[in-house]
């Protein structure tokens, strides 16, 4: 392998997260706690009378360039074993199904804005939003997290209690699924994000250790 595939996915892994935590932070900022899983018609408006909530998708729209990248080079890298090519695949297949998911998302959201400030109704644009992005698009992020950091094991670069932390992370993703039908509050999903975040530092370290290593990038199988 071509160790600066894995240099330029460490890159691009490293601006994605960046991208990530300057929208989900800088919005928070600029128009507070974001709404989910609620039918409050008065809260919704609230939040999304912003015009920089749509304005701050254009950023999310790029930031999935750098992820897509990320996740290509994490394959080609973990592809050495047939398991790791399996692996990688699945997830790599779950990323792709969740960028347009992403992309929807983003729209439906900058369509809330419009909504609300023509004075048309929310609640049914508004709820169509809040099931793909803080539900059904988890399922798919847990998908690629938990198959990235398996196929990780044993790799030489990757920090060993990575994959650790993709199952935790994958399990906190997955209990995200269900928190919007379950009343679960929006601020108790943070833990499942900052997880996400160190996991994908990590792997990102992976990745530049294995672009700087002289050691090709194969699993360590123990005996026995």
């Amino acid at each position: 392998m071509d160790r600066s595939v894995a240099r330029i996915g460490a890159w691009a892994g490293w601006l994605g997260l960046l991208g990530i935590l300057g929208y989900h932070v800088g919005l928070t900022i600029l128009a507070g706690q974001r709404v989910s899983g609620t039918t409050d018609v008065a809260a919704i408006r609230a939040y999304y009378g912003n015009s920089v909530v749509a304005i701050a998708g254009v950023e999310q729209f790029l930031v999935l360039v750098p992820i897509l990248i990320f996740a290509v080079a994490l394959r080609e890298t973990l592809g050495a074993t047939a398991i790791g090519r399996l692996l990688g695949g699945v997830a790599l297949l779950a990323v792709v199904a969740e960028l347009p998911v992403i992309a929807t998302e983003i729209a439906a959201q900058a369509a809330v804005v419009t909504a609300v400030q023509t004075g048309e109704p929310v609640a049914g644009l508004f709820r169509f939003w809040d099931v793909l992005y803080n539900s059904g698009a988890y399922v798919l992020e847990a998908t690629w997290v938990l198959a990235f950091g398996l196929a990780m094991k044993g790799v030489p670069g990757f920090p060993r209690r990575l994959p650790a932390l993709s199952g935790v992370t994958a399990l906190l993703l997955g209990i995200n699924v269900f928190a919007i039908w379950v009343g679960i509050p929006d601020a108790a999903t943070l833990p499942s994000a900052l997880f996400l975040a160190v996991w994908m530092a990590m792997a990102s370290i992976g990745l530049w250790r294995i672009a700087s290593s002289k050691t090709p990038p194969v699993a360590v199988i123990p005996p026995g």
